[in-house]
């Protein structure tokens, strides 16, 4: 009885590393005609990644300042902090961030929660709405200024869903029109940096 206790013990850990992660079948919005730019940009071997990148942008940032997630398909990970510039005449900034193997887990439970909830469908027409209809022929009107613009993107070879909203939390504090769907695009996107920043 001991002696199966102790194979028992030495199993649970080998088994719990050497798990087989595989990409999940997503309900992708479209497909471009060209391979997207993001692998040449990350140097990616493995050509057929899944490709998450979280960006926010502004006037004050003069560019765009992106985290990137990489799903491989051998199971490894990798991040990518990216700072593109709104100028041509300026370098694009890259740093890569070290993932140890024992954090893998938490990116793919994570990965397959945000796939089997639907979490990641949002319906993109309500995430830029500025006016709404008071009834009486009348509409109101917000219009916010320097402010930031959100962005998320998830792509796969030549299959890619994106999307972008100025401003969210604002119109998500006053319930304006297509406020919900701003909390599931700021939620998505919390999401997979709250996981960045614990592992």
């Amino acid at each position: 009885m001991k002696k199966i206790l102790v194979y028992t013990l030495i199993l649970i850990p080998i088994i719990g590393f050497s798990q087989n992660w595989t990409i999940p079948n997503i309900d992708w919005q479209g497909k471009t005609e060209t391979e997207n730019n993001y692998f040449d940009l990350l140097k990616l071997r493995d050509r057929n990644s899944l490709i998450i990148k979280i960006s926010y942008s502004s006037y004050w940032t003069k560019g765009q300042n992106s985290e990137f997630i990489v799903y491989q398909n051998d199971g490894k990970i990798k991040r990518f902090i990216v700072y593109q510039p709104g100028s041509t005449e300026l370098k694009t900034k890259i740093r890569r961030k070290r993932i140890g193997k024992k954090e893998y887990r938490y990116y793919w439970n994570h990965l397959n929660e945000v796939i089997q909830g639907k979490k990641y469908v949002i319906d993109k027409s309500k995430l830029n709405i500025t006016s709404k209809s008071n009834g009486d022929g009348m509409s109101t009107v917000i219009s916010v200024s320097d402010r930031i613009n959100y962005s998320f993107w998830m792509c796969q070879g030549k299959n890619y869903l994106a999307y972008g909203s100025y401003s969210p939390l604002s119109f998500i504090e006053s319930e304006f029109p297509g406020w919900k769907e701003r909390q599931k695009l700021v939620e998505l996107m919390n999401g997979f940096e709250k996981l960045t920043e614990k592992h």
